[in-house]
Order: C-alpha cells, then sequence, then structure tokens
C-alpha cells in the first residue's frame, strides 16, 4: 500500500518542487499594466458617451467629460494607484431632481471589459453654495481581474458637486489594482505534474488488471 501511495504522489511532488525552485528566479506576473478609458450618460436607460450634459431647473447645468484612453501602473508599495474616471463641471443655479447617471469604465489591458458604475444625480445649486451630489450604488467593481474602487467619497457612496472648485470642476476618483496572474512557465509545469499523476494512475490500472487474468 504504501508504494502504491508514493507512485500516486511522486510526480506531483516532484511538479510542485520544480514550481518552487522556478519562482525562486522569477519575480512574480502581475497585470501592473492597466488601459481603461469612461463613457457616460444622464437618464434612465441612455447610452454612454464622451461627454454629456444634463440640466435642472433655472439654469442649473452640470455636464460630465470622460477620461480618454489611460495607462496606469499598479506595481506600487500599496498595490495600487488613483486615477481619474472623469470630471463633472456645475453651473448656474436651480435645482436637480433624481436624475440617473451612468459611468462606464472600458477595459483593455491587461484583458478587455467594461463595468458600469449607476448613480443618482439630485440637490440644489445657489449663488454661493450647492448640495448638488451623486450618489452610487455602488462604489466597487472588478473587470478580469482589475479592481475598481471609488474614492473622494463622502458617507461611503456620495460625491459632493463642488460649484466653487476651479472651473466648478469635481473630479471622479478610483483607486485601481490588479490581482497577480499565473507565470506561463509556472502552469505549465503543474500541468505537467497533473499529466504525469494521471498517465501513473493509468499504468497502475493496467498492471492490476493483467495481474488478474
Amino acid at each position: 500500500m504504501r508504494n502504491r501511495i508514493l507512485a500516486l504522489v511522486k510526480p506531483l511532488a516532484l511538479s510542485i518542487a520544480a514550481i518552487a525552485i522556478f519562482t525562486l528566479g522569477q519575480s512574480e506576473a502581475r497585470a501592473d499594466s492597466v488601459t481603461f478609458s469612461t463613457v457616460g450618460c444622464f437618464g434612465a436607460g441612455c447610452i454612454p458617451v464622451a461627454a454629456t450634459g444634463t440640466t435642472g431647473s433655472g439654469t442649473a447645468s452640470l455636464v460630465f467629460s470622460s477620461q480618454s484612453v489611460t495607462t496606469v501602473n499598479t506595481s506600487t508599495p500599496s498595490g495600487f494607484t488613483s486615477a481619474d474616471l472623469g470630471t463633472f463641471t456645475l453651473s448656474g443655479v436651480g435645482t436637480f431632481s433624481a436624475t440617473p447617471f451612468t459611468l462606464q469604465v472600458n477595459q483593455t489591458v491587461p484583458t478587455v471589459g467594461s463595468g458600469v458604475f449607476g448613480a443618482t444625480l439630485s440637490g440644489t445649486l445657489i449663488q454661493n453654495g450647492s448640495d448638488v451630489r451623486i450618489v452610487f450604488n455602488d462604489t466597487f467593481l472588478v473587470i478580469g481581474g482589475v479592481s475598481y474602487q471609488l474614492v473622494n467619497l463622502t458617507n461611503g457612496n456620495t460625491l459632493t458637486l463642488d460649484p466653487n472648485a476651479t472651473g466648478g470642476i469635481t473630479r471622479i476618483t478610483a483607486d485601481i489594482s490588479a490581482a497577480p496572474i499565473p507565470e506561463p512557465a509556472t502552469m505549465l509545469l503543474l500541468g505537467t505534474g497533473l499529466t504525469g499523476l494521471a498517465a501513473s494512475a493509468r499504468k497502475r490500472r493496467k498492471k492490476a488488471k493483467s495481474a488478474q487474468k
């Protein structure tokens, strides 16, 4: 019985040992480079575009400007880097009443995919101040192993729009991080070990059948 167990485990053990040795001489592969862009839109069932806007009562106006194609490197001590996902420009006076907003992130590196942040715009803009805000339904999404976590929010999910900022511009910012991905050679070694394990098991079964004849 002991010999059978050793014969079963040996190929896999050898594969694991080879992986460990290989890893010592190689840095961990990471999806360090992340390339993305954004689009957005206002209104229920809207189609996100590069630049769009909405109006409230009076002269209140809000314009969203997308983030053009941007590449960031997440290989930092913190494991993430911060980047803008677009900007809002607020102007005039008046009230916005529960207007849906959609922010779509389009990623091309390390994998192609997209994700959506849904939110609602509301609040009143006056001459010397504002309580205009965008409340996000979710503040975190993952695209192909890359996470986008919205930051510069209050109450956990609220982006307060500041008409007194330079140009009335408020930025949407996210911390972007990428998960490790397996080295191709590591996956090959592991696959070789598993293949060897399966072949060994088949060989033992054949011997057992031959012995029974």
